[in-house]
């Protein structure tokens, strides 16, 4: 009998092999009922709600991580103990850029190692690294939905509120030399999920929506907010098909 993952509830032929990774339980319901053909929430426990469906024709799941990489890990572990391969992560981040506003798209290439999860993996100089084929096809899905997007590398961090202007303490000149650097945004599990895939041999991108801009202090409105949300779970969906299809080409 194969053994149920002790967080996710599942055993391997449970869950669809690609999955879409949300923080939120409501971004995975809401992906999971209003994406998906075929819909049926498959798990509910702390905070992992787990859909599977179908999009495009192809199957596909969805599973909330919670906040922060501890959780995001537990998720990604699991899932890939069950023979799971193609993760993207999906949801917000704080843009970095002054080029980059509220409501745009980014691309992640590589996340800058804040967190502490992923040093309990590997030391600090082994690179958070998103995969070359994942980045491909949510730049080739995006190009089809005619949605602009930025590339680059973004940041990984534990403590939400210690780079934002809730923090005490100058928390611009903290961000800042990551602004200065190049680093298009701040977040909380990209890092982590990078180099568990790098070390599992499992494929993962991650694909964010800025939901404000910490350098010049502007916000998105909720509507903004959820209709490029909406576009960026659009463009991953998409590129999971495409990374099955290109699995079966090769078969």
């Amino acid at each position: 009998m194969e053994q149920v993952q002790y967080h996710i509830r599942c055993k391997k032929g449970e869950v669809n092999k690609a999955v879409l990774l949300p923080g939120d339980t409501e971004r995975a319901d809401y992906i999971g009922t209003k994406f998906f053909r075929d819909s049926k929430k498959i798990v509910e426990n702390r905070e992992f709600h787990i859909y599977n469906g179908s999009y495009e024709d192809k199957p596909i799941a969805v599973c909330s991580t919670g906040i922060g990489c501890m959780s995001a890990a537990v998720a990604i572990e699991e899932l890939t103990n069950i023979d799971c391969k193609y993760f993207i992560r999906v949801g917000t981040c704080g843009s970095l850029s002054s080029q980059i506003n509220p409501g745009d798209i980014i691309i992640a290439t590589g996340a800058v190692r804040g967190d502490g999860a992923s040093k309990e993996y590997v030391p600090i100089e082994y690179p958070a690294v998103a995969d070359y084929h994942t980045v491909t096809a949510l730049r080739n899905r995006a190009k089809r939905e005619n949605t602009d997007y930025s590339l680059g590398i973004i940041r990984t961090h534990d403590a939400f509120y210690m780079e934002s202007p809730f923090a005490f303490g100058d928390y611009k000149k903290r961000i800042s030399l990551w602004a200065e650097a190049g680093v298009l945004a701040i977040e909380n599990e990209a890092s982590t999920l990078f180099v568990i895939g790098s070390l599992r041999k499992v494929q993962v991108g991650s694909i964010l929506v800025a939901a404000g801009n910490l350098i010049t202090g502007k916000k998105g409105t909720k509507d903004e907010l959820q209709k490029s949300i909406d576009k960026a779970i659009t463009i991953a969906a998409g590129a999971l098909v495409d990374l099955q299809e290109e699995e079966e080409e090769k078969i």
